[in-house]
């Protein structure tokens, strides 16, 4: 802790918004974008009761972001569970 020098009083040391996981998700989302952009080739998308042509940067995208959302959902759930448990 350093000290203000107009009254003395001590004030909190300052952290970094630069954590790990943060750090660890910036590159992700880089590495996913360049992969992205790379592939900007037409492919076909089966689905169980349909099947589609779409560019292969808008099937990474949106598989990215639908990982990115399961992956938030479980932890939520399990955050509540962790708050219920005694």
């Amino acid at each position: 802790m350093s000290t203000s020098p107009a009254d003395g009083r001590p004030t909190p040391a300052r952290r970094s918004p630069w954590t790990p996981r943060r750090i660890t998700l910036g590159a992700v989302l880089v590495y996913a974008v360049l992969l992205a952009l790379f592939n900007l080739d037409s492919v076909a998308v089966n689905f169980v009761f349909f099947k589609t042509e779409a560019s292969l940067f808008v099937v990474i995208v949106l598989a990215v972001a639908l990982g990115f959302l399961v992956g938030w959902l479980f932890d939520d759930i399990r955050a509540r569970r962790r708050r219920k448990s005694p």
